[in-house]
């Protein structure tokens, strides 16, 4: 909910709807959720396999807009520029990762359009990884300099990723003799969630590929939560693949739901600071769900993986 609250700045409550009245196989097709922005409530249909086509998306809405009595938004992890510009032209509102339509919130929205910016400055990777790495140690001091054998980085790359850490005041910056010492200003959970509107998504792509292609990945998103929650996994289920590793070659769109499985392409390697080779790097999954983590499951099992790190 947090991902979705501070796109709109709004406050929002979702939990699963108990509505009848559709058809048996609206219920197959879609998971449902009614959610309350601010004011205002609404339903948000999740495809349960296959993301249907703009067409049909219109059409059912409509229908189980009349039903419901409250406006409906497709939810999806991700959304493909040609298809935004199609439920946009079909008015069809939508939630996705870093991508919202919901004109139904017009004129919630309209009275915070003057509201003052707040800096979105994202981090570098090896900014990002440095401060993951600072996060999954118990003690309150890191030494930067250290990492770049276990990040694969190099002494300019963390000298400007301790910069930007500390030109966003999340670190203080000293020095042990010779050495660079940075700690964190708050306390591990407060500084991960002071740093929120600065963490920078680790997916660059997604491709779908055949399950027998993905032997040797560790799991990514959904899938990484579930190897370590007690989340159920996606019906298909997601790997991550780290973008200079070669090129992968997959399609797009999932075409089937039985043989292909969803890939990510990481901007850095997902298992660089894991502690199990099979899964990436919770906290780097987290960052990479965007608005799935408005599914109160997925916010729970993220929640989950706080508790473990930091109470």
């Amino acid at each position: 909910m947090l991902r979705l609250a501070d796109a709109l700045g709004v406050k929002v409550i979702a939990e699963p709807w108990a509505g009848g009245g559709l058809q048996l196989i609206m219920y197959d097709t879609y998971e449902f959720w009614q959610v309350t922005l601010d004011d205002v409530v609404c339903l948000f249909a999740e495809p349960r396999c296959e993301i249907p086509t703009v067409q049909a998306a219109a059409r059912q809405f409509e229908r189980i807009r009349e039903v419901a009595g409250m406006p409906v938004a497709l939810k999806l992890n991700e959304l493909s520029g040609e298809r935004r510009k199609g439920l946009i032209a079909a008015k069809v509102p939508f939630v996705a990762t870093e991508q919202i339509y919901l004109p139904f919130m017009g004129a919630v929205l309209r009275e915070r359009l003057y509201a003052e910016p707040t800096s979105r400055e994202k981090l570098m990777p090896s900014a990002q990884l440095v401060l993951f790495s600072y996060l999954y140690q118990a003690s309150g001091k890191l030494y930067p300099g250290k990492l770049t054998g276990k990040l694969a980085i190099s002494a300019m790359q963390i000298t400007r990723a301790v910069r930007q850490l500390q030109k966003l005041n999340l670190f203080e910056v000293s020095k042990d003799g010779v050495q660079v010492v940075i700690e964190g200003k708050l306390p591990h959970e407060a500084l991960f969630e002071a740093a929120n509107p600065h963490l920078l998504d680790p997916v660059r792509d997604i491709v779908y590929v055949s399950r027998d292609s993905v032997s040797n990945l560790p799991f990514g998103g959904i899938s990484a939560l579930a190897e370590t929650t007690m989340l159920a996994d996606d019906i298909v289920p997601t790997f991550a693949y780290y973008s200079k590793s070669g090129k992968l070659n997959g399609e797009s769109n999932l075409s089937d739901c039985g043989s292909q499985v969803r890939v990510e392409v990481w901007k850095y390697a997902p298992t660089l600071l894991s502690d199990n080779p099979n899964t990436a790097d919770p906290l780097s999954v987290i960052v990479s769900l965007g608005n799935a983590l408005d599914d109160p499951r997925v916010e729970q099992a993220a929640n989950e993986i706080y508790r473990k790190l930091w109470r």
